[in-house]
């Protein structure tokens, strides 16, 4: 097997970083629009289409705008179906539903609250809004949205729910809050909201008939599949006709624990989605409430590889191979992406990462860390991520330079005594037990250092404040202990499979193939395959027919004006995956010793 040189900081931190920041067809189209449709525009914030390239993304765009066809006619047909131009028309608003924040991250501090959002609902005919904008409370369950209403033709009411999608702090802490029973906690809780608010809406207003339309993206639309499940379950009480409620998820997360297949409750995803897929599987007994519409066929694949340790296991050899910076990584194939991820969610629920180990033992350091995360505004949140990172003046380099203080000075550079070294190999090979990790991570947390032996290396280079770091270095050690037992059953299982040289297949391909895992979800992608799915007016120029495939081919975005918008987003949407974390301490003490010829200058 080939070796491929990796640079061993990528591991080494990037994995907590990237948990800071986790009917299966293409749905065809089979006719040319017949609807009398007029243009309106929708906000793109810090992002637009590429319609010609799909997967294309184009990062210099703060404040532009997207063009979506809109019909009344839309619901002159029942919601269960096909409705390729209201699905596009759905996501439209969900991406105006960004901006719902009293405290979030205002782009255009000039114009008021709802704004965006309520501009496109204008351009679709909608009035008399009211909305809920209920601060990020300390709990995280907090909620916005803005309801409508418009008359149809037919004199009928439609009835519009935009909740907040995105521009949320404290809020998104919910997403962690899955509880050990029952819905999803955090998202149900939400979803709780958006009903009251709902029947304050109703109460306020004598609809005799109506119709209702409601959309959400990725938390908003685990939120959303929620309220719609509660809402079809009592659909007789709120005067509602089945067919006449047209829901629209997007990337949304499973939430519910009863297995339902509401016709109206469309449940849109990439299937390339892979990451959100596997967040709150259907192995802790998740699910969406909805029909599964894949617009995008499961084709990513992703190399897969091992750690190896042949040299590493070997105390005399071990300084010699970090300190040339040998290959540590080995390619053992290639694998579809989804097939990937199905063995490994299997592999961890079997190891003990269950919803209650989750709930009780990982979600608590976790949600601390990212609370101090969150708290940050945008712009400032990159200094926080860059802190773990920064192997010169960071904590990287804190605990590899503390680490090689304490093997170069009291055990004379001697890898078989030095005891974080002898932990660790126990760890890579699987045969580590508890007195271990409490070893190794009670020495990985002197090695941290205290708060102003940063503030004395960092200079111009953001810092964390007091609080974070305080923060950080008591939630840092429990996350780490959390998620030992998960990489020690990993680095057992590649051993036997393997063999001895190897270790950490699930860990490493997860943390290495994390971009890729994600891109699906990333909001750039989704409208041009929405747009390319609606029916051309001549069915022979549809790019649906196949004709265009190549343009689906999925890549990795251009980062050449790469925002924070992204790095946030690519952050968040890894979330159950922190096992990647773990190997911030594992490996720490590898990379302190190649960095032993710059502490000795």
């Amino acid at each position: 097997m080939g070796k491929k040189t990796i640079v061993p900081k990528k591991i080494i931190l990037g994995g907590f970083c990237l948990a800071l920041t986790i009917s299966q067809t293409c749905i065809p189209s089979a006719m040319a629009s017949s609807y009398n449709m007029t243009d309106v525009t929708y906000p793109y914030y810090a992002f637009v289409e590429d319609e010609a390239h799909p997967w294309s993304t184009v990062w210099d765009a703060l404040d532009s705008e997207g063009t979506i066809g809109w019909s009344d006619e839309f619901f002159n047909e029942p919601s269960p179906g096909d409705h390729p131009e209201l699905r596009a028309a759905s996501y439209a608003l969900a991406l105006a539903g960004y901006e719902n924040a009293a405290d979030g991250y205002p782009y255009d501090d000039d114009l008021p609250p709802y704004s965006k959002l309520t501009g496109l609902l204008d351009q679709m005919g909608f009035s008399d809004y009211q909305s809920w904008d209920v601060a990020s409370e300390e709990d995280g369950h907090s909620m916005g949205a803005t309801i409508g209403h418009k008359t149809l033709a037919g004199g009928q009411k439609l009835l519009v729910i935009a909740p907040r999608n995105y521009n949320y702090m404290n809020e998104w802490l919910s997403n962690f809050n899955v509880g050990t029973t029952g819905d999803h906690a955090g998202f149900a809780e939400s979803a709780d909201r958006i009903v009251s608010y709902l029947n304050e809406y109703l109460q306020n207003h004598d609809f005799a008939d109506y119709k209702l339309w409601v959309v959400g993206y990725s938390r908003g639309g685990a939120v959303i599949d929620l309220l719609a499940k509660k809402i079809n379950e009592n659909i007789s009480s709120y005067q509602l006709n089945e067919d006449d409620f047209y829901v629209y998820t997007f990337g949304a997360p499973r939430a519910s624990i009863t297995e339902t297949n509401y016709a109206n409750i469309h449940d849109v995803k990439d299937g390339n989605d892979l990451l959100l897929g596997y967040v709150f599987p259907k192995l802790w007994g998740f699910y969406n409430t909805g029909s599964y519409e894949e617009i995008h066929p499961a084709d990513l694949e992703i190399p897969t590889s091992v750690v190896d340790i042949s040299d590493l296991a070997n105390s005399t050899t071990a300084i010699n191979v970090l300190m040339s910076n040998q290959s540590i990584a080995t390619d053992v194939g290639t694998m579809n992406g989804r097939e990937f991820m199905d063995a490994w969610i299997q592999f961890v629920t079997e190891n003990g990462l269950t919803r209650e180990y989750f709930d009780t033992e990982v979600k608590d350091p976790l949600s601390a860390v990212m609370k101090a995360y969150q708290q940050r505004t945008l712009d400032k949140q990159g200094d926080f991520t860059n802190f773990f990172k920064d192997t010169s003046k960071g904590l990287a380099g804190m605990v590899a330079g503390n680490g090689l203080y304490d093997l170069m000075n009291n055990y004379g550079g001697d890898l078989s005594i030095f005891p974080v070294y002898l932990d660790l190999v126990k760890v890579m090979k699987g045969t580590a037990v508890d007195a271990d990790v409490e070893e190794l991570i009670t020495i990985l947390t002197d090695y941290m250092g205290e708060y102003n032996d940063y503030e004395e290396k960092l200079g111009e280079v953001p810092v964390v404040t007091e609080l974070e770091f305080a923060i950080i270095k008591e939630n840092l050690p429990k996350l780490v202990k959390a998620l030992a037992p998960i990489i020690i059953a990993d680095a057992k299982y590649t051993q036997e499979t393997f063999g001895e040289d190897y270790s950490l297949y699930y860990t490493y391909t997860l943390a290495s193939n994390a971009e890729k895992l994600v891109i699906g979800h990333i909001p750039e992608s989704i409208m041009p395959i929405l747009k390319s799915l609606i029916p051309a007016d001549d069915e022979d120029d549809d790019p649906s027919d196949g004709d265009d495939e190549e343009e689906y081919s999925p890549t990795v975005p251009n980062t050449g004006h790469q925002t924070n918008r992204y790095e946030e987003q690519k952050s968040k949407a890894v979330v159950l995956p922190v096992a990647t974390g773990a190997i911030v301490m594992l490996f720490i003490v590898g990379y302190a010793l190649k960095k032993r010829r710059t502490h000795k200058k």
